[in-house]
């Protein structure tokens, strides 16, 4: 019994001005990021790839700790900070009812360091420094772990190509390619428009997560075009019909598998920590997208006219 009777046929023309509108979007996106932001990059960097320090650092309260704006702190460190030149590029966050102070900075030395948390001190108040944990990575390892990670994503897409490429034809393997590249460059161009907006940075998790989606969406695409190719050889029906009959019969199969996946990333997105909330969006982003890719864009690039 079929979930849905997708009507491919009569559909297709939306399918591909959905992929357009998407496509631009997130085209616009990258292209705004890289000349309208301060970053200057197609998508915002976070301290794993362009290096820096953070110290999260508790506040002594009696009771409630006093709430105060983060802007207001680092305006009051101009006055009592040298340089100048990291005081503006300092990002500063009150969690937890204004308790815990996470501190993001560029690259700086241990007395830099030392004199940025004393000033803080003087402004917000006593600090409980048996808390203080910090985190330090220099703008050459930051460097090259970006393009370890560039290299890395780019080696499993040529994986992935002639894995396709051996699988298939070459009609097969470049609609598969072009569905694959499709779901990766929405996803980058989403986390663009977060970028710009939410000031959301990525770290080397996006890239773990790009590969997975590049997986995912591979697999759920061949599956759909082994059942394409099975179904052809039977020669009883029409080539389109063909096509449209056996996205049906995948459907509930991929659907099933995406649903399953979604649920536990949900319950991190939910209730996990906040270093996996934006990895979790970025799968949850891509295996929708990739599934939509899968059951729509991709088989609708082998209809004939």
């Amino acid at each position: 019994m079929k979930l849905f009777n997708l009507n491919l046929i009569k559909n297709r023309k939306k399918v591909f001005s959905f992929s357009f509108v998407l496509i631009l979007l997130s085209f616009i996106g990258i292209l705004y990021s890289s000349f309208n932001t301060n970053y200057k990059r197609p998508i915002n960097l976070g301290m794993d790839f362009i290096g820096g320090n953070e110290l999260r650092i508790e506040r002594i309260c009696e009771k409630k700790c006093s709430d105060i704006s983060p802007d207001k702190v680092v305006e009051n460190l101009k006055m009592f900070s040298e340089n100048k030149n990291i005081v503006n590029n300092i990002k500063l966050q009150l969690q937890n009812d204004y308790k815990l102070i996470s501190i993001r900075t560029p690259y700086l030395k241990i007395e830099d360091s030392n004199k940025l948390i004393n000033n803080i001190e003087r402004i917000i108040g006593p600090l409980n420094f048996e808390t203080k944990k910090s985190r330090l990575i220099g703008p050459k390892l930051g460097r090259k772990l970006l393009i370890n990670c560039a290299t890395s994503l780019l080696v499993s897409l040529f994986a992935i190509s002639l894995y396709i490429t051996i699988r298939f034809d070459r009609k097969y393997a470049f609609f598969a390619l072009l569905a694959l590249f499709h779901d990766l460059f929405i996803v980058f161009g989403i986390f663009s428009w977060l970028g710009i907006f939410l000031s959301i940075e990525v770290n080397s998790l996006f890239a773990v997560s790009l590969l997975t989606i590049a997986g995912y969406s591979v697999n759920d695409t061949v599956v759909i075009f082994d059942r394409i190719r099975e179904n052809l050889k039977l020669k009883d029906k029409n080539y389109n019909e063909t096509i449209q009959l056996s996205v049906n019969e995948s459907f509930r199969r991929t659907a099933f598998t995406s649903i399953t996946t979604l649920i536990p990333l949900l319950t991190l997105i939910l209730f996990g920590s906040y270093s996996l909330f934006w990895f979790s969006i970025s799968l949850s982003l891509g295996i929708i997208i990739g599934s939509y890719s899968s059951i729509l864009l991709a088989p609708s690039f082998l209809l004939k006219d």
